[in-house]
């Protein structure tokens, strides 16, 4: 039997077992759906009898709405007739032409009743219930300064008085901060360690760890009462940590569990735990005596986040869940803080088929006290992509979710939800969709006023299923017919304006990075083509050139003009076996003929986290100064090191390499993660179990430990 086959029979036979609640029994809900209809209906012509005098301003109203709901504004619409949140985020209001097109509100909220978005997710709980019995598979308060924008100057001015280079998060866009393992500020280095309770105890610690570097390495204070911390930021002398959590549903005990902190990651529901996260802010401008200012509380589990221009903006997800019936609205209804949000806060876009919430909030750093925004979108998430002034949440929609209609040709797609952000606020702008499913966040990129995705587009052939004896309709299979890349151009609205598609056939998308006009992606089967596409004109993108070389690039960055770094894999030309990590470093000062200059193999290490998560690369083209840790398996001997590089005379050179994986005693290392950063002529090595290493970056002499 076929995996495919097994797996659908195993997904028969539980989907069998389960015990559909009444309410979402088809002719049950028929019934809901039919009264809220009504319900609907009776209040539209209620609502019609008192506004007659305003129809014609109401059906612009609805015109704009229902096309931007479809991702797309009407021709003749301009920024004075948009829609925006009217004081107090009650009732909408046509915004003056003054108020700039990102700072308003072009995709509208629901306008249901809590009872009324019940039944619209009733749908999607059946759905659920349908797909997996039918065996398809399921997608996947202190003294502040008066002013964020004040503290950000003076940090500004801070770093600019201190000449000293030193390293930052690598993050997917300048000036918008990503959480991460380690901060640092030129002089303290802050990072997530886990330390022993007691001698003996086998239970660990963890906290986030400060260590002053002045005159040697030297802890300064130790964070504790989290459990499954992953994650913070440091922002001027604010340290705001984030923590998923899961608390049990049948007893109400809050208690930890562990867990990732990554784009993509399940909404935090099942087993009789339901998720929610908490972010803690500390001030800490005496690096000896932190003090906690504020602990935020919220239902869901936390996607990913950013800060930028002195606002935290956080998104998670929220699994609705049909609870007790309607009238249980906390079991289906997102609530930060204790309290549910009002029906004018979420949207519920007309086609969405989830039981997902992606929940948007910020707060001003400047008075970390409450929550500045918040915003709630039915609909699910696997990779935000977060620009200077958008917040792109796209997910892929396999067919297997969306039953076709007509047997034929069926492609998965990927849906998309732009809001803008700025000062704290969110504005949802618009919705669309591409062929194809995105390989990760780095395959989105937003330049000039258009967004450029690349995609792994797979196409099928639905064939209906039918009964041999009633000739009834039981669904469609799936032949997949061909596997190939495309590149896609879209405006702000989300609408297409320019595509390449068929691209590497029964290849897929390993990675990609756009720089201003061109976009570099790499493609895998057994060899690795490196695209080069000239974007300069959207509505006409067009590939310039392609370099076939063996591996692949799992990371690209621009290292400095005209050259491009790939951090990958090496495989056998023939068979795409595998062999060891490598570095590749690509000439794409003609991007017509992209070169690569040199490569280094690591035949030693088979893994890194540098591979999928681009934070943990250290990475300072200005400073020429490269680092990562890596691990592997040869000839029977385990190898971990952390390792760092320089790019010399068209060559990479290892200035560093230091065990990380070691015994230490009866302590083994390799169970721990390991960070790089540097300060000025100091590279600094960070290890998860709370050392911390100083070495020379010219000599690569070992200067301190802790």
């Amino acid at each position: 039997m076929s995996q495919r086959k097994e797996m659908e029979k195993l997904l028969r036979e539980k989907g069998e077992g389960l015990l559909i609640p009444r309410g979402l029994e088809p002719e049950q809900m028929k019934k809901t759906l039919e009264e809220r209809v009504e319900v609907r209906k009776q209040k539209r012509r209620a609502r019609r009898k008192r506004l007659y005098p305003a129809v014609a301003a109401a059906a612009v109203f609805c015109l704009m709405a229902g096309a931007m709901l479809r991702g797309r504004l009407p021709e003749t619409a301009g920024p004075g007739t948009e829609l925006a949140q009217s004081e107090g985020g009650k009732g909408r209001a046509v915004q003056p032409a003054a108020v700039p097109e990102e700072e308003q509100e072009l995709l509208e909220p629901s306008g249901m009743s809590y009872e009324e978005i019940y039944a619209c997710l009733s749908a999607g709980w059946q759905s659920q219930a349908s797909r997996m019995t039918t065996g398809a598979p399921k997608a996947e308060a202190a003294e502040m300064e008066d002013s964020a924008f004040a503290a950000v100057a003076d940090l500004e001015q801070k770093q600019a008085e201190n000449n000293t280079a030193y390293g930052r998060t690598n993050v997917q866009t300048e000036q918008v901060d990503e959480a991460d393992r380690i901060k640092n500020d030129g002089r303290y280095l802050y990072q997530i360690a886990r330390k022993p309770e007691g001698e003996g105890s086998g239970r660990e610690q963890v906290g986030i760890q400060i260590l002053d570097t002045e005159g040697g390495l030297k802890e300064t204070a130790f964070l504790t009462g989290f459990e499954n911390l992953e994650e913070f930021y440091l922002w001027n002398d604010l340290i705001i940590a984030i923590e998923n959590k899961f608390y049990d549903t049948g007893v109400r005990n809050l208690s930890s569990k562990k867990g990732a902190m990554e784009d993509g990651l399940v909404c935090g529901v099942g087993g009789g735990e339901r998720g929610y996260h908490e972010i803690t802010v500390y001030e800490a401008a005496d690096k000896s005596h932190p003090r906690k200012l504020k602990t935020f509380t919220l239902q869901g589990i936390c996607m990913t986040s950013r800060v930028a221009d002195g606002y935290f903006y956080g998104i998670s997800c929220f699994a609705a869940d049909p609870g007790e019936g309607e009238s249980d609205y906390d079991a289906y209804i997102p609530s930060l803080e204790g309290k549910r949000l009002e029906p004018d806060q979420i949207y519920c876009p007309p086609d969405a088929d989830s039981t997902d919430y992606l929940v948007l909030v910020s707060i001003d750093l400047s008075d970390p006290t409450s929550f500045a925004d918040s915003r709630a979108v039915l609909g699910g998430s696997d990779l935000c992509y977060v620009s200077r002034k958008n917040i792109y949440m796209a997910w892929n929609e396999s067919v297997y979710q969306t039953e076709p209609r007509t047997e034929g040709k069926v492609q998965d797609r990927t849906r998309i939800l732009r809001f803008s952000y700025g000062k704290g606020k969110f504005y949802g702008q618009a919705s669309g969709e591409i062929p194809g499913r995105l390989e990760g966040r780095f395959s989105l990129d937003e330049y000039d006023g258009h967004l450029r995705g690349v995609t792994t587009v797979k196409e099928y052939q639905a064939r209906k299923v039918t009964d041999d004896r009633t000739g009834e309709t039981l669904g469609y299979d799936y032949v997949e017919e061909k596997e190939s890349n495309a590149l896609y151009v879209l405006g702000l609205d989300l609408t297409v304006k320019g595509k390449i598609e068929g691209l590497a056939e029964n290849e897929f998308i390993r990675s990609a990075r756009f720089q201003g006009e061109t976009g570099y992606f790499v493609t895998f089967r057994q060899t690795d083509p490196l695209f080069a596409a000239d974007l300069s004109d959207p509505e006409h993108p067009e590939i310039l050139g392609e370099l076939k070389v063996s591996g692949f690039s799992e990371y690209l960055h621009v290292y400095g003009e005209d050259l491009l770094l790939g951090i990958g894999m090496e495989a056998d030309e023939e068979t795409g076996v595998e062999e060891g990590m490598k570095l590749s470093m690509f000439d794409v000062s003609d991007p017509a003929d992209p070169k690569e200059v040199t490569r280094l193999l690591l035949k030693d290490y088979n893994y890194s986290e540098a591979l999928y998560d681009h934070r943990a690369v250290l990475i300072d083209p200005a400073e020429n100064i490269l680092g990562f840790e890596a691990e592997g398996s040869r000839k029977g001997e385990y190898r971990k090191h952390y390792l760092f590089f320089s790019y010399e005379d068209g060559s990479f050179v290892q200035t560093l390499k230091a065990d990380t994986g070691q015994k230490e005693g009866a302590e083994y290392r390799g169970y721990y993660r390991s960070r790089g950063t540097f300060i000025g002529d100091t590279c600094y090595l960070l290890l998860e179990n709370g050392g911390a290493q100083a070495y020379s970056r010219a000599t690569g002499e070992l200067l301190s430990e802790l």
